[in-house]
Formats: structure tokens, C-alpha cells, sequence
């Protein structure tokens, strides 16, 4: 076997998957914190794993003093990847008490993305941030 076949046998073996693959698990996209005013916990859950493209979360706003649901709030989010300068607000729908549906958050290209979410009234009440991990 020659050299150059040799190589091509050793990195054959060495990457099964082909050119480009990543053998990386995608983001869940579930994460859990309290806001940084310490007054609502945030616990989000995305629909299905975090892709490129739309996505939708479910966001569980609860009150850290009381535990109850926070109701009746505008819940805004805000998705951005500064670095490449894309970015995008959304509104979240309360579906049941204290839950809050956040449709259609496209991301646009794969890398992190830093997603604000802010609960509301007729000021700032609470925040928090994660990061999203997109493939």
C-alpha cells in the first residue's frame, strides 16, 4: 500500500461521518435561573432541540417569594447573536396560568445566541439570560 492510500485509509477510519459532520448532541434547550432582580424564576423549555431556523419556547414565569405563577405579564424576548449583528424581539402568549408561549425565534446561522427574556408590567420586573448553542 502506498503512503498516499495509507492516509486515506487511516482517515477514512478516523472520521466515519464525512466531511463537515459535528458528532454533537443538540442543545435541549432547557434551562432554569432566577431572574437577576431575584423576584421570578425563569424555567424555559424549547419545543423540540435548538436548530437553526424557527424556534419555540415555553417559558414558566414563577414568583421566587411565593412560588405561585406569575400571571397576566407581557413576557418580551429578545435573541441576538451581536457578534454577526442578527437579532430579533418576540412577544410571549400566556397559554395557561403563568406559562408563556414564544413562537418562531429564528436563528439564523449556527454558533451562540444569547436570548433575553423580560418580564413586564408597566416596568421592568425581573430578567434573565441564557445562552443557546445552535448547530
Amino acid at each position: 500500500m502506498s503512503a498516499c492510500a495509507a492516509l486515506i485509509a487511516a482517515l477514512a477510519v478516523l472520521s466515519p461521518a464525512g466531511c463537515g459532520s459535528r458528532d454533537v448532541e443538540p442543545d435541549a434547550g432547557n434551562r432554569l435561573d432566577v431572574g437577576v432582580n431575584g423576584r421570578i424564576e425563569f424555567a424555559v423549555e424549547s419545543i423540540e432541540p435548538i436548530k437553526r431556523g424557527f424556534n419555540t419556547f415555553h417559558v414558566r414565569l414563577t414568583w421566587t417569594d411565593s412560588g405561585n405563577p406569575v400571571q397576566r405579564i407581557k413576557l418580551r424576548v429578545y435573541a441576538s447573536m451581536t457578534s454577526m449583528g442578527h437579532g430579533s424581539v418576540h412577544e410571549g402568549k400566556e397559554i395557561e396560568p403563568g406559562l408563556y408561549e414564544v413562537a418562531d425565534v429564528p436563528f439564523g446561522m449556527g454558533g451562540l445566541w444569547d436570548v433575553q427574556y423580560r418580564a413586564l408590567a408597566s416596568s421592568l420586573i425581573d430578567e434573565a439570560a441564557f445562552e443557546f448553542d445552535v448547530h
